[in-house]
């Protein structure tokens, strides 16, 4: 019955609004949110293009040279692989983190070897990138980890 009541007060209100006007209204204000949304995101990528334009050339080397060896790195554990190791990734009753948990546990001393061999080359790089860095280029990381941290 209330509710009926309620109906029948908009209708008669001085508020009338058929339904296409309101229906404009709402995707205006939509549309608008949307907009504001995208640009918001877009000035976060361009934070990122700063940190980069700072770059020196050495530098992007050494990215480069990171990104190249941690490709290489996955190859080489991948052909490493046996067929049960194979089998586990290919398993989708279990989630990532359990089939990692699962390979790692089966690692062999040569995998095992392999992946810290790699992960000794790679800190090594790591090091002499962060060494290179400015403190204006360190500020900037430490403010993108910031952000990052709080959208987890």
């Amino acid at each position: 019955m209330k509710f009926i009541l309620v109906i029948k007060l908009f209708r008669n209100s001085c508020f009338k609004v058929n339904m296409k006007s309101l229906n404009k209204i709402i995707l205006i204000f939509l549309v608008t949110i949307l907009t504001i949304n995208l640009s918001y995101s877009q000035e976060k990528r361009e934070y990122s293009q700063e940190l980069i334009e700072t770059l020196s050339s050495y530098q992007k080397e050494l990215i480069e040279k990171e990104t190249k060896y941690l490709n290489k790195q996955r190859d080489a554990i991948r052909k490493t692989f046996s067929i049960e190791q194979k089998d586990m990734i290919a398993d989708s009753t279990l989630t990532n983190s359990q089939k990692r948990n699962k390979i790692i546990a089966s690692f062999s001393s040569d995998q095992k070897e392999l992946i810290e061999k790699y992960r000794i080359r790679i800190d090594t790089i790591r090091k002499k990138f962060y060494n290179s860095l400015s403190e204006t280029q360190k500020s900037l990381i430490k403010k993108r980890r910031k952000r990052s941290k709080k959208n987890d």
